[in-house]
């Protein structure tokens, strides 16, 4: 069975991605003079854009488009709650961009992967795919992923990372997922105005 890794946006990005023709990672935006709306903490994106990737094509983080190996992130729970200064429209705005890791490599993209949050020291960083099991699946299937007492490192393993290197084109979006049906009514608009057909389906369980 592949492997799904799930990109998390504000639709209202939905447009300039479609515009590019896939997503770009936060160098490339910049490069491009890409408009997009930020739904992560600044002090955060500070340090993704100067940690360095030891590994694959190297650079930093903001080289890569980020993708969650499972959907109902962390972030998302952030999100939810208000808490990102720089983005107050919560999780109803934001969708679900979702690929499989076969097809990525059958497109021979450069990528590599981390077992945790990547900008942690404690997280290591691959590119060998029998390196998955890294990963913390059992962790990923959890409805509530949050640190305990007896493993304290469960959020950040939650928060696991695979980085898709400069582009991800949008021939790879297998499906995108949102949380309603008024959401999933707004996004098949915009594809349609781009003469897009990917399947956008309401999966109100990958959010809060």
């Amino acid at each position: 069975m592949s492997i799904l890794i799930y990109h998390i946006t504000d639709f209202n990005n939905l447009p300039s991605i479609l515009e590019s023709r896939g997503l770009m990672s936060k160098n490339q935006q910049f490069k491009n003079s890409i408009k997009y709306i930020n739904i992560s903490h600044d002090s955060i994106q500070d340090r993704r854009n100067r940690q360095n990737v030891p590994c694959g094509s190297y650079g930093t983080l903001h080289d890569y488009v980020p993708f969650y190996f499972a959907p109902r992130s962390p972030m998302l729970y952030t999100i939810n709650r208000g808490n990102v200064q720089s983005y107050k429209d919560g999780q109803n705005s934001i969708i679900h961009l979702v690929v499989e890791v076969d097809e990525i490599i059958e497109s021979e993209i450069p990528f590599v992967f981390t077992d945790g949050h990547a900008i942690m020291e404690y997280s290591d960083f691959y590119t060998d795919l029998n390196d998955l099991r890294m990963i913390d699946w059992d962790v990923m299937e959890l409805t509530y992923w949050h640190d305990t007492d007896d493993d304290p490192n469960r959020k950040c393993r939650r928060q696991a990372e695979f980085l898709i290197y400069q582009f991800c084109p949008w021939g790879l979006i297998k499906e995108i997922g949102v949380i309603n049906f008024s959401m999933q009514s707004q996004v098949q608009k915009i594809l349609q105005n781009f003469e897009q057909k990917t399947p956008v389906w309401v999966y109100p369980q990958w959010y809060y």
